[in-house]
């Protein structure tokens, strides 16, 4: 991709600016950051491994991807937001998120992917992993009684995993490593 072709980007404090101003609240916020964080290093190690991930865009869509949390259908009315202001491309993967299915194979790795699996491997503000954070949403929806959906996140669980050791191939350490987590082993 040229640079021509590249999306409209903000900076990063004008998407910190952006959620303050739409009144999202300071722990959604806070996800949001450790998000991007991931999603960045993640594409960055990439990016040294031959690939041509637009790091702006991640940025900007992994940081404002929760903007209307607060709100029924977040990512709907996050992404009409964008749109509305000409940010076509961070409101395509928005919109996207909550239930983004398959993920990429590794060689055709996308933004939408890299915001995905952040959003994946954070819980509130922090990289916890996998495995805890796919335990929290599986505790949310046994809180709602739906026994379906822990069934259904736990095979997405591991198609996940797959997708993360794929990665991990790619960059030549594990997303702990990356994140610099210590998992004790």
């Amino acid at each position: 991709m040229t640079a021509k072709d590249r999306p409209k980007v903000m900076t990063r404090q004008e998407c910190l600016e952006m959620l303050q101003n739409y009144g999202t609240p300071k722990h959604v916020i806070a996800h949001c950051i450790g998000v991007a964080e991931v999603a960045v290093r993640v594409g960055k190690a990439l990016n040294l491994h031959g690939y041509d991930l637009d790091i702006a865009l991640t940025e900007n869509a992994a940081l404002l991807h929760d903007m209307a949390r607060t709100e029924d259908n977040h990512w709907t009315v996050a992404a009409d937001f964008l749109r509305d202001l000409g940010y076509d491309a961070q409101a395509d993967i928005i919109e996207q998120h909550m239930f983004y299915d398959p993920f990429s194979p590794v060689d055709k790795i996308t933004e939408t992917d890299l915001v995905c699996l952040g959003d994946r491997l954070v819980k509130e503000g922090d990289y916890v992993g996998l495995d805890e954070r796919m335990e929290y949403i599986m505790n949310k929806a046994r809180g709602r009684g739906d026994e379906a959906a822990v069934g259904r996140i736990r095979v997405k669980k591991e198609e996940l995993r797959k997708f993360i050791s794929d990665i991990e191939d790619v960059i030549g350490c594990t997303i702990d490593d990356l994140m610099g987590v210590d998992t004790g082993e």
